[in-house]
């Protein structure tokens, strides 16, 4: 069943553009990662530090699976070092209502 994922980062207010860099070079590896369906970044428009992130994955074993090779990899320490506290992580599936 399709998983809707949202990720709320809140930066570090001097790490904003080296995060949004760091971003850019990471995450054509995420739009192509197996299960993937679509990534996309929204700044909050009165808080520059505030980004969240929506993704949708075919399953969420899709979304583990890559969350867990993002960890092996180092990935996600080195996205906590831009941040000012833990992400926070919402899974979604729609309803029928």
């Amino acid at each position: 069943m399709e998983t809707h994922v949202i990720i709320g980062f809140k930066i570090k207010p001097d790490q904003v553009d080296k995060f949004t860099t760091h971003i850019k070079k990471i995450i054509p590896d995420t739009r192509s990662f197996e299960g993937c369906i679509d990534v996309g970044f929204y700044f909050n428009s009165d808080d520059e530090n505030d980004l969240v992130v929506f993704e949708s994955w075919e399953s969420r074993a899709h979304y583990e699976k890559y969350f867990a090779w993002r960890t092996e990899t180092g990935a996600l320490g080195a996205i906590a070092s831009y941040l000012d506290d833990e992400p926070s992580i919402r899974y979604l599936t729609k309803s029928d209502i």
